[in-house]
């Protein structure tokens, strides 16, 4: 696909800012999919295989993906039922590459009739994806999110491998056409920051619903790419640019803000942010090692908050842990003196254990956001 190919973005209306979402009849249904209320676990994150035939420049996964871990079937069963009777509402398929698990399509299925509501699957998009999304339908999905991490073959395949763009982005048009909810996620970096954008063009083009934007974390393969890593500051002035350009295109624009500005935080609050996800347990991950944690920024480390065993027993890791860390967190800032009091409570303690420092500690007008929360606005 190429810059011909693409139409001229159709001007937008409406006014949603930097998190858009559609006005019309099933506004209430997509707010549900991408919205969950806080609740215990109401999030899980399954990674059922840990293989990849991809090796991405920022992915998180790092050395996992060398050992490529399978996770038994009978052992998927287990953890799904276990973490369903734990709050479990909105499923997430994962890897590695998920579509490589032997048992994916069955995986898939077995989620819904174990009852949660909302599954969803994070592909690379290549063919041996595609070749499973043929033989299951849409409605096996809330939706399907395909990484495609630039707006052209030389940023997108810098981080993903040669080729990857076109093929990715002819099967994402065949999802499309077979009427799977299809959305894009980009991890953004200093590499593709300046073409990402272009990708609300192709997703107009192909009927993509929504694009979701994050900001790289220098994290598992990232530690070799430090340097496409974005200080604060550089990820809020690409957010600040979204509104303008997101009004020019129908597709929904999401992201995670994961860096505000002071004056910002009530602005947050109102759409529903109830800060770090490590003191709310909104969400828990689950590896194919039975390693479970709330916070993905700790994937790194072996500060999990509990082991799943392949029976489906939870049981709380007795070590040092992220819930402590947390938890910890509120009685001691780790900042030195709290920002935002009543929705940020000490900074983020994850970013203290990575990176050696709080983002709060060295920069007076911002405040960490929890990365894995995802802004959208109020109605």
């Amino acid at each position: 696909m190429n810059a011909v190919d693409l139409p001229t973005p159709r001007l937008r209306q409406d006014s949603y800012g930097h998190a858009r979402m559609p006005v019309d009849a099933t506004a209430k249904d997509i707010q549900r999919i991408d919205r969950v209320e806080y609740g215990r676990f109401r999030n899980v994150y399954l990674y059922i295989t840990e293989a990849c035939q991809l090796r991405c420049g920022g992915c998180y996964m790092g050395p996992r993906l060398e050992r490529a871990l399978k996770m038994p079937f009978a052992q998927i069963e287990r953890n799904l039922t276990a973490w369903r009777q734990m709050g479990g509402s909105k499923l997430t398929i994962l890897g590695g590459e998920p579509t490589l698990h032997p048992r994916y399509e069955d995986t898939i299925r077995l989620a819904g009739q174990i009852g949660y509501e909302n599954v969803i699957t994070t592909s690379n998009g290549l063919d041996p994806a595609m070749r499973k999304f043929r033989r299951l339908e849409p409605h096996d999905f809330a939706y399907v999110q395909i990484s495609v991490d630039g707006g052209t073959p030389a940023t997108h395949d810098a981080v993903r491998g040669t080729g990857t763009f076109t093929t990715t982005l002819k099967n994402v048009a065949e999802l499309c056409e077979r009427g799977y909810d299809t959305r894009i996620i980009c991890t953004v970096n200093k590499a593709n920051e300046k073409d990402c954008l272009r990708l609300l063009d192709i997703a107009d083009h192909l009927g993509v619903s929504l694009v979701k934007f994050h900001v790289m974390s220098v994290i598992g393969r990232g530690h070799g790419n430090a340097e496409w890593g974005m200080n604060p500051h550089e990820w809020l002035d690409f957010t600040d640019r979204l509104p303008a350009v997101a009004a020019q295109h129908d597709t929904r624009v999401w992201y995670q803000p994961t860096f505000v500005r002071r004056d910002e935080m009530p602005r947050f609050a109102a759409e529903g942010y109830r800060g770090c996800i490590g003191r709310t347990l909104d969400r828990i991950s689950i590896f194919p090692d039975g390693k479970s944690y709330v916070c993905s920024y700790l994937f790194d480390t072996d500060l999990q908050y509990a082991h799943t065993a392949p029976d489906g027993t939870i049981s709380l890791n007795k070590g040092p842990n992220e819930f402590d860390l947390f938890a910890g967190a509120l009685t001691k800032p780790g900042c030195g003196g709290c920002k935002a009091p009543t929705s940020c409570m000490g900074g983020c303690p994850a970013e203290d254990i990575v990176d050696g420092r709080a983002s709060c500690a060295e920069e007076p007008d911002i405040i960490p956001v929890c990365r894995l929360w995802k802004s959208m606005p109020a109605n």
